[in-house]
């Protein structure tokens, strides 16, 4: 596959998965803060396993831009211009934001300069915590932009011992034995295994990294009978993980619903639907905004107003999202991500020294 051809599916994937975590985080995730509580939109209970469909989708476009053919420098040049640049204008966006407005929601969540640290370093609070006494992330879903830019590290790592023709199903096997040996030790032994362990081999999302690494290959080579068997024990490891029936059921779409893209059924065209896909397209600015900045709105409706403007405010600060994340996709990503481009082209073909031009 070229990275350059852009599947319009996958964009409709991250849509959904975006809009799931926003009404998870708009209707249910801080209930003491709406004036309307947990009572509208229940089923938005489940939205917060849109963050296991990014992982889902960020194994399966990895796994493209490792065999691109920009090497691993240039790999984990794209990646880093792809998250930081948006990452940094978001957090001062929302830092000011949560020092502007005053709210119960602002007041508990906003921090100090320090909360730059842990925000823009890809670090956990717990390091800049322990060793510095610093605050912790600016806006508390940049959680998931560590086990991101883990699993490029270790992709990147992978990717360098197996090469591009092993790498998928090797990877793969890795990261499930890797989680299922921790998972193992800690339900023999609790406590025994490190929190930083946990967290530096990613036990409680490899599966579904491995799930979208896998995915990837069925795109472009076909499924096999080794894929087959590793996808389905990503499958169970995700269903022994699920808290209860609805989001077993919530994660079995998920996996059905990526392996339609990774078929190329006619079915998941519908992802591509330009509305959605344009979500999608913008949705790494939305996931950065949405959470601190709209909860702070919505904390500040007055409580008794009916359900219907209730529904019609959350609506209006998604569209305020919106609006701010085109905003950052046009001037902010798309030139960073032209940036890298050049780059990559640059590591990929050096200029020859002047004396050899010129003789």
């Amino acid at each position: 596959m070229a990275e350059t051809r852009r599947m319009t599916e996958l964009d409709g994937l991250r849509a959904i998965a975006v809009l799931s975590v926003v009404l998870f985080h708009y209707f249910q995730r801080f209930p003491e803060f709406y004036p309307y509580g947990d009572s509208l939109l229940p089923l938005a209970g489940y939205g917060n396993l849109g963050v296991h469909l990014f992982f889902v989708i960020s194994g399966f476009v990895i796994t493209v831009s490792l065999r691109s053919g920009n090497g691993l420098r240039g790999f984990l040049l794209k990646r880093l211009l792809r998250l930081w640049p948006p990452l940094a204008v978001c957090a001062v966006i929302t830092f000011a934001a949560m020092h502007l407005i005053d709210s119960a929601y602002s007041g508990t969540v906003r921090t100090g300069f320090s909360g730059f640290a842990a925000s823009l370093s890809f670090v956990p609070p717990v390091f800049w915590r322990s060793y510095f006494g610093f605050d912790g992330y600016i806006d508390g879903v940049y959680w998931t932009l560590t086990c991101e830019v883990l699993f490029y590290l270790w992709a990147a790592v992978f990717f360098s011992i197996f090469g591009p023709c092993r790498f998928a199903e090797r990877a793969a096997l890795a990261l499930l034995a890797g989680q299922s040996v921790l998972l193992a030790a800690d339900f023999i032994f609790p406590d025994l295994v490190l929190l930083q362990l946990n967290m530096l081999l990613l036990v409680g999302y490899a599966h579904l990294f491995a799930a979208g690494v896998l995915f990837a290959r069925v795109y472009s080579h076909g499924a096999c009978a080794r894929t087959l068997a590793l996808l389905g024990a990503s499958f169970v490891m995700a269903l022994g993980m699920a808290q209860n029936a609805g989001e077993a059921a919530i994660l079995t779409l998920i996996y059905l619903i990526v392996a339609a893209c990774a078929w190329r059924l006619p079915a998941a065209r519908l992802l591509g639907w330009r509305p959605l896909s344009w979500i999608g397209l913008v949705s790494y600015s939305v996931y950065l905004l949405h959470n601190n900045i709209g909860i702070t709105l919505l904390s500040l409706l007055p409580p008794g107003l009916p359900d219907a403007a209730y529904y019609a405010g959350a609506a209006g600060a998604l569209g305020g999202v919106l609006l701010l994340a085109w905003g950052m996709f046009t001037w902010v990503e798309t030139p960073s991500q032209a940036f890298a481009r050049r780059l990559t082209v640059r590591l990929r073909h050096p200029r020859e020294p002047e004396k050899l031009r010129h003789g």
